[in-house]
């Protein structure tokens, strides 16, 4: 497996789900999700910042949004790619995908979880990630990023999974400079447009292993002092009736990418032992997975302090 092997995963995993035709109405909402950030990547920053030419880097730190981004993001590295080859004069046995590894920056600003920090480290191999790590609590996110760039000087524009609902979004737009006290570089961000139902929709649609606490009702996963699950995935005594959460999601996790037979099974991390006694100790391990959740409202509810 090369990263030109699993950009070409991606891909076909994107052209997978835009060809889905069941009538949901989520899902149509997700397809045109991605279409909107695939012309974002091909037509608008690709064609001003050359993706195999150290101009661009990702900006990763596990989370779902970030991971969704990472899908479409490679499977568009694949169709530039593919775009550059059946224009060139010589035929495609004389090309070869320029990148060996993903230049990206992970900004670790606070403690984190164990299983957050193992699905890093897996996403890091199977997605070939050169993976550039702040120190943790050393710095500033403004330094962070300013001495990534000291390091990466080619750099021009970072790209980000942040969306509308996410704190600071909502007034910010596709392709934009740093504010003031930032280093400057272009931000990135084509996933602004999206719900949490459609980042749900297509992640668990992929088949791609997500971080276990996702399934342990963790919604948006931040350090370990200022995030728990989400209260309102709660598991209630009159959840084992028809009252109880139904899963939005069971077309995508029974029909996901790649499964010869359909099951409800999804692809989750090992919940670290030091994790699983960490919830165990604050009888937090009675939740509905984080999937369960569609409300953007209360998507980060579990972002409270001890």
């Amino acid at each position: 497996m090369t990263l030109a092997d699993i950009s070409e995963h991606c891909h076909n995993i994107t052209n997978s789900y835009l060809a889905v035709t069941n009538g949901s109405e989520l899902v149509e909402s997700t397809q045109e999700a991605i279409r909107l950030t695939r012309y974002h990547l091909l037509e608008e920053v690709f064609s001003r910042w050359d993706p195999f030419g150290n101009q661009l880097s990702f900006s990763y730190n596990g989370g779902k949004d970030c991971q969704v981004l990472l899908i479409l993001y490679l499977s568009c590295l694949w169709e530039f790619f593919i775009t550059k080859t059946r224009n060139s004069q010589y035929d495609s046995q004389y090309h070869q995908f320029p990148l060996q590894f993903l230049p990206t920056v992970y900004i670790n600003q606070a403690e984190t979880f164990n299983t957050l920090e193992q699905s890093i480290e897996s996403a890091r191999e199977r997605y070939f990630l050169s993976i550039y790590e702040s120190p943790r609590n050393q710095t500033s996110m403004p330094e962070a990023f300013e001495n990534y760039l000291k390091v990466h000087s080619t750099a021009k524009a970072i790209v980000i999974g942040i969306r509308y609902t996410d704190p600071f979004g909502a007034d910010l737009c596709c392709i934009q400079e740093t504010d003031s006290g930032w280093p400057q570089f272009m931000r990135v961000q084509p996933l602004l447009h999206w719900t949490l139902a459609n980042v749900w929709s297509i992640l668990l649609y992929s088949n791609e292993e997500i971080c276990g606490l996702y399934e342990k009702g963790f919604t948006s996963i931040g350090g370990i002092n200022s995030t728990v699950p989400n209260p309102a995935l709660k598991i209630r005594n009159d959840d084992a009736t028809s009252c109880g959460k139904r899963n939005p999601f069971e077309w995508e996790i029974s029909n996901a990418y790649g499964k010869e037979t359909p099951c409800n099974k999804v692809k989750v991390s090992k919940l670290t032992d030091a994790d699983e006694v960490l919830l165990q100790s604050t009888g937090q391990l009675d939740f509905h997975p984080g999937w369960f959740l569609i409300n953007d409202s209360l998507e980060r509810a579990g972002r409270i302090r001890r």
